[in-house]
């Protein structure tokens, strides 16, 4: 929960890790607007917990796709109304006294199965598998472990990038580069690049995201049956 003289690099990180879950979700690249940024902000200035907002889009994402819909979602904002609402739930709960549990996480289990989505063809796979089996603790300190991890494994993977998938990573960003400058100020250019090339990086060599919200950790029966 943030406190509330939350500094805005607390702000920044709230927001990246939600941008990443979203982005894992919706299993294509792209860069959430000032607008989302500011969305994420004021969710994270009121207390709500990463865990309930990332619970939230899972669900969000596995009933549209229970429902068979196809179009993209584009922005965090489709998510604000339900995210709200469960957060309204929970301080109803909080004023009657009654203990606020979400859902219980099985970490041994989405560990397993992350551990399992890594691609066959990455290199020291058992290794990294053995990494993310091992970690302990709560869904938090797990969370927190797993961040740390995928930004590690991602770096790793980009060391060992031959020439021609480097050059292809960055003819695919230049590309995006050229749209990022009509859209952003000078400034923020160079960090949006830095979060894209992640992102096409984490695309190209199929690796998913390393969080218990990813779409790879969770058990089927944890999908919601559509409406």
């Amino acid at each position: 929960m943030a406190e509330p003289g939350a500094s805005r690099a607390d702000d920044h990180a709230y927001f990246r890790r939600l941008e990443e879950v979203f982005i894992a979700l919706r299993g294509a690249p792209l860069l959430l607007s000032p607008e989302d940024w500011r969305l994420a902000r004021d969710w994270h200035r009121q207390g709500i917990p990463l865990e309930l907002v990332e619970g939230v889009l899972r669900d969000l994402f596995a009933r549209r796709a229970a429902q068979g819909k196809e179009e993209r979602v584009n922005s965090l904002r489709y998510c604000r109304p339900a995210v709200e609402a469960a957060w309204r739930r929970e301080q109803k709960l909080r004023a009657a006294g009654r203990p606020v549990e979400l859902a219980e996480l099985d970490v041994g289990e989405r560990l397993e199965r992350l551990a399992a989505a890594l691609p066959p063809r990455l290199p020291e796979r058992r290794r990294w598998q053995q990494r993310i089996r091992a970690l302990e603790g709560d869904p938090e300190t797990v969370e927190v472990a797993l961040r740390s991890l995928d930004r590690e494994l991602l770096a790793a993977v980009e060391e060992r990038l031959t020439p021609r998938s480097r050059a292809a990573l960055d003819a695919a960003l230049e590309r995006a580069r050229a749209t990022l400058a009509e859209r952003l100020p000078a400034e923020q250019v160079e960090r949006a690049t830095a979060r894209l090339r992640r992102q096409l990086l984490r695309q190209r060599r199929r690796l998913p995201l390393l969080s218990l919200f990813a779409p790879e950790a969770l058990p089927p029966e944890d999908e919601p049956a559509p409406d």
